[in-house]
């Protein structure tokens, strides 16, 4: 979107059917504006190995992937390579760790402790690394979420929303 005005892609109506779909920018979106936002694809658990190839930012937007990732420790311990200071993380994830996704002996929480057998939730195990990274909270909110699988199927999830400025 950043060298076009229009992008088209595929939404899931049923099986192997898609509908196309165009995505386009609002009305007075500027050259000078579209300078200011950049795209990335790549390895959410290399960010320190990206760091030099696509520079520091304001602010990150992590929706329903740290759950995901194979090792989101080395995610976290990525942003403070790639978050300006007084930049913002922002994370929406519903700690739904799955093996399929991420080892467990990598998961940030959701288990009791080995010792205590108390349980150790991954809110607080985030809040803890993020603060050991030089990130202080700013927001924590409970935000619903539906993923639209095809036209008769979604998933509703409520996600843990958390804001992070770092120092």
């Amino acid at each position: 979107m950043q060298s076009e005005a229009r992008i088209k892609f595929n939404v899931p109506i049923e099986a192997d059917i898609f509908t196309e779909v165009v995505a386009k920018h609002d009305n007075g979106v500027t050259p000078e504006v579209l300078e200011k936002v950049r795209f990335f694809t790549g390895d959410a658990c290399r960010l320190k190995q990206y760091a030099a190839e696509i520079g520091t930012v304001d602010g990150v937007v992590m929706a329903n992937l740290l759950c995901r990732l194979p090792d989101p420790l080395a995610c976290l311990d990525g942003m403070s390579s790639v978050v300006n200071k007084g930049g913002v993380v922002v994370m929406v994830t519903p700690f739904s760790w799955l093996e399929e996704f991420t080892p467990r002996s990598k998961w940030l929480g959701g288990y009791p402790d080995p010792v205590s057998g108390e349980p150790i939730y991954s809110k607080g195990v985030l809040r803890d690394t993020m603060e050991a990274r030089g990130f202080e909270q700013i927001h924590e909110e409970e935000m619903p979420l539906l993923i639209r699988e095809h036209q008769r199927k979604y998933q509703y999830i409520i996600s843990e929303a958390t804001g992070w400025r770092k120092l």
